[in-house]
């Protein structure tokens, strides 16, 4: 039976704002149910406090490995930081170091923690939505170099598909032929798919299960949400539109090798006393698209 999975953004700020440490949603995850992780790193080049972004990020990726093995909790992917916007580098070009030193660092932070996979964002051009080469090789400008070091890290690069909803414009990677296209055109064992349900469902809402079938053994990661296919609301199974009970059994078809990985957006704002109790929710909620497989 495939692993449920949460993202340790479960818990991740208190109502105040403050941060929870690593160590602390480590604990917090595996009491609500969870034995294999997503760490969070996203968020690393906005310089928010993280830890793992500071000086002393060495001693905070011991502190997560101690908590990792103290609770028995294995971590089978991270999210790195991505792209904000369509853009080729940031203007600034303290913060376009930062974002490469931070997105380097999540490579290494991924090896350290024993993850196998570090889920990246598609990146496109907006002029021609429809031009795969252009598509192409902005996507190889921008991760050759972070394809590389991870495989020398012994670690792979899962691409994650990207929104489409009611924007304008086509965007390059919302669909599985694109997804397709970007991993053979590395042609390597270490790079696959991630799938985004919730993208997903703004792109091919109500294909699923043909779009699983179509990424077939190139997929290696998920991430786990509903919504009513117009934005990316991250709402927990059941909630949306996506019609499980036909999308899970498919995963089991293709032979998926990886974990049922939730990114839900609902304990945020929450009191802290209230986190737990939702997040063993959400565990309740894994356990049952586990049933449907």
């Amino acid at each position: 039976m495939f692993e449920i999975c949460t993202m340790t953004s479960a818990f991740s700020r208190r109502r105040d704002g403050s941060l929870i440490s690593y160590p602390e949603a480590i604990r917090r995850c595996k009491t609500a149910g969870f034995d294999v992780l997503d760490l969070s790193i996203a968020s690393l080049d906005r310089n928010e406090g993280n830890p793992l972004a500071g000086e002393d990020w060495e001693q905070a990726v011991e502190e997560i490995i101690t908590e990792r093995d103290r609770q028995g909790v294995t971590f089978y992917q991270t999210h790195p930081p991505y792209r904000r916007g369509n853009i080729e580098a940031y203007p600034d070009p303290a913060k376009e170091k930062f974002y490469w030193d931070m997105m380097f660092r999540s490579l290494e932070i991924t090896a350290r923690i024993g993850a196998k996979w570090a889920i990246m964002h598609v990146v496109n051009d907006e002029a021609e939505p429809e031009n795969w080469e252009l598509q192409l090789a902005k996507n190889h400008r921008h991760y050759d170099k972070i394809v590389d070091r991870a495989a020398q890290l012994g670690i792979g690069i899962a691409f994650e598909n990207m929104v489409q909803g009611k924007m304008a414009v086509h965007r390059f990677g919302s669909l599985p032929e694109e997804m397709n296209a970007l991993v053979d055109s590395y042609g390597c064992d270490h790079v696959g798919i991630c799938w985004d349900f919730g993208h997903g469902n703004t792109a091919i809402p109500n294909r699923h299960p043909e779009g699983i079938r179509m990424l077939g053994d190139r997929l290696k990661c998920v991430h786990i949400d509903d919504n009513l296919g117009v934005i990316d609301d991250h709402f927990i199974p059941f909630r949306g539109n996506i019609r499980w009970e036909e999308v899970m059994p498919v995963l089991k078809e293709i032979n998926f090798p990886g974990v049922l990985n939730l990114e839900l957006c609902i304990t945020d704002r929450l009191p802290d006393e209230l986190k737990d109790e939702a997040v063993r929710f959400t565990a309740s909620i894994a356990r049952k698209l586990q049933e449907m497989m």
